[in-house]
């Protein structure tokens, strides 16, 4: 490959070409469906013809759906290679253009060969001495550039070489095909996963444990063209990694989101019992996520996060948190998971912030934000002892998670310095404590507590944003905000905290006068005693932030996320 040809190179054909092989894929899947269906199902089945024939040709027809699934898999192939191949190219070829276009822009001449000149300057009234030290200067920015140049040449010539002998496997396999060899294709199966486990790492992106900026760093050195190749084919990571712009993140989780979809639906059929159950669940969650992106438009809702780990993860945010001037993240808690519950109720907590924020501060721009980053416990045939809701441990394993989405916020923001609130609720509230407790602390400029069984703190002070910077929400009757503490628990049983000093389940209670902070107004909620907490029923436990039966608890919520703490109505500490 010579260097003009690089240069003059259109990548983006090659990732065209491998578009036009999953198409074809797709054809070759409908028509096995079709086949399946229509010819090889009913003699197998439906046993509409006996005998000897008939059994030969339900074997001969097994063996060519099982020849459509092969061809299936290796255009799918070939279409992973050369959108690889092109992705790779169009790296070195952005490279290559950024260095000739410095050189060119400080006046040096680049040739064919790649070689560099310095430009001429009339050295006429220099001093020998400077006209050495500019020579110098010269050579040294001319070798700068010549590397450059060769290090994206050879990078190409690399890529040129190695898919060129990748393609080739799948051209001399279909040829072993055309001749009726139909083997299971393992190498070349093999060659491709390596493709995809190695690409990204290729292009420099940071591992897993990089901090949010770094990816974003990385992702910013990519041209716009190559960023949009590399979400067309790694949509599901590239969605959920911190430090990847919020609209990026959004198209890429939109395009996995009917993938996913697809994947959970097929399991679903062919489940049982609590798998049957669970996939249920997160069905009707990502549906109802695809429902509300499909119908909302004002505000605009972004899709940050999506997945099946766990109870599911998903990440919705009204409002751009790359250029809104506050951004709020709220951790749901008990008994959350992906679900249809969690695509209406706990999406609507997001959207009510952003439209109450938008009413009393229409001047100020915001990002209102749910966050299921992690697997909150849930609340088993309603028996609290033999759950995580007594424990720490899923509170501990997804505050980094929270933090590192923190991060991401602030790394990608256009300003870099937006007013982050971070919202816990319920169970949420401890993973926020825990958050804070984490080396370098939470990327939050105001914490809010709401129906808190305890933060995990002692004092407000020790949320590390300042106790002037904590706000704190308990409604009289919510029986989750006074759990007692488990010694209390162990003397006295449970809802008795007479012989307690102020301490909830997870510390000291948030809503007391020992805590800190502020503590703002919320209606009392309808009181379902002892026997609520038993069943599940908990009203008042979920009018945070309903703008009817919350009281003020929401214009609350919304003056601290404009950054209007001072405008709350307080109410006095219990």
């Amino acid at each position: 490959m010579l260097l003009a040809e690089l240069r003059e190179a259109e990548p983006l054909l090659m990732t065209g070409a491998g578009d036009s092989w999953a198409a074809l894929a797709d054809k070759v899947t409908t028509r096995a469906g079709e086949f399946g269906t229509y010819l090889h199902r009913p003699l197998v089945k439906e046993q509409v013809w006996g005998g000897l024939t008939a059994e030969t040709a339900a074997e001969r027809l097994g063996r060519i759906r099982w020849y459509m699934d092969i061809a299936k898999t290796e255009l799918d192939s070939v279409c992973t290679v050369l959108r690889a191949c092109g992705e790779e190219l169009l790296n070195q070829q952005d490279l290559l253009k950024a260095a000739l276009a410095d050189a060119s822009g400080a006046g040096y001449k680049v040739s064919d060969d790649g070689s560099v000149t310095a430009p001429t300057v009339d050295t006429a009234h220099m001093a020998p001495g400077d006209i050495g030290m500019m020579h110098r200067d010269q050579a040294a920015r001319a070798q700068e550039y010549a590397d450059r140049i060769a290090e994206a040449w050879r990078g190409a010539q690399a890529a040129d070489k190695e898919y060129a002998a990748k393609i080739k496997l799948f051209t001399d396999a279909a040829n072993r095909c055309a001749k009726g060899d139909w083997s299971h294709l393992a190498i070349e199966l093999a060659t491709v996963g390596s493709i995809e486990n190695e690409l990204l790492t290729h292009l420099g992106m940071p591992d897993a444990k990089a901090p949010a900026d770094a990816v974003h760093d990385w992702w910013a050195s990519l041209s716009p063209d190559l960023r949009g190749e590399l979400i067309e084919d790694y949509p599901q990571l590239l969605g959920n990694r911190d430090g990847i712009p919020a609209a990026d993140r959004d198209h890429a989780n939109r395009l996995y989101l009917p993938t996913l979809l697809d994947s959970l639906e097929t399991r679903y059929a062919g489940a049982s019992g609590d798998e049957a159950a669970a996939l249920k669940d997160k069905i009707e969650g990502v549906r109802g996520i695809q429902e509300r992106l499909d119908r909302e438009r004002k505000p605009y809702p972004y899709l940050l996060g999506l997945g099946e780990e766990g109870n599911g993860r998903a990440i919705v945010s009204y409002g751009n948190p790359d250029t809104s001037e506050n951004v709020s993240a709220y951790v749901p808690g008990l008994n959350t998971k992906l679900s249809g519950h969690f695509a209406s109720s706990d999406v609507d907590r997001a959207l009510n912030v952003a439209q109450m924020v938008h009413k009393k501060y229409p001047d100020t721009s915001t990002a209102s934000i749910v966050w299921l980053g992690y697997d909150a416990p849930q609340l088993n045939d309603f028996t609290w002892s033999s759950t995580d809701v007594t424990r720490v441990g899923d509170a501990e394993a997804g505050a980094p998670a929270y933090n590192s989405f923190l991060n991401g916020i602030h790394a990608t923001h256009e300003s870099g310095a937006p007013h982050v609130t971070a919202i816990g609720h319920s169970y949420g509230s401890l993973t926020v404590g825990r958050a804070a407790q984490l080396p370098g602390g939470i990327p939050a400029d105001d914490v809010v507590l709401v129906g808190s069984p305890g933060a995990g703190v002692d004092r407000a002070v020790d949320l590390g944003v300042g106790a002037d910077h904590v706000y704190v929400g308990a409604a009289k009757n919510d029986q989750v905000t006074h759990l007692p503490s488990q010694e209390d628990v162990m003397f006295s049983g449970p809802l008795n905290k007479e012989v307690g000093s102020g301490s909830n389940w997870f510390g000291t209670d948030p809503a007391g006068r020992d805590f800190g902070g502020h503590h703002f107004s919320v209606a009392d909620g309808r009181d379902t005693g002892i026997v609520g907490l038993v069943t599940g029923d908990l009203p008042a436990h979920s009018l945070y932030f309903d703008p009817r039966d919350g009281g003020r608890s929401l214009y609350n919520i919304a003056s601290v996320v404009a950054g209007h703490g001072e405008a709350i109505v307080t109410t006095a500490p219990r």
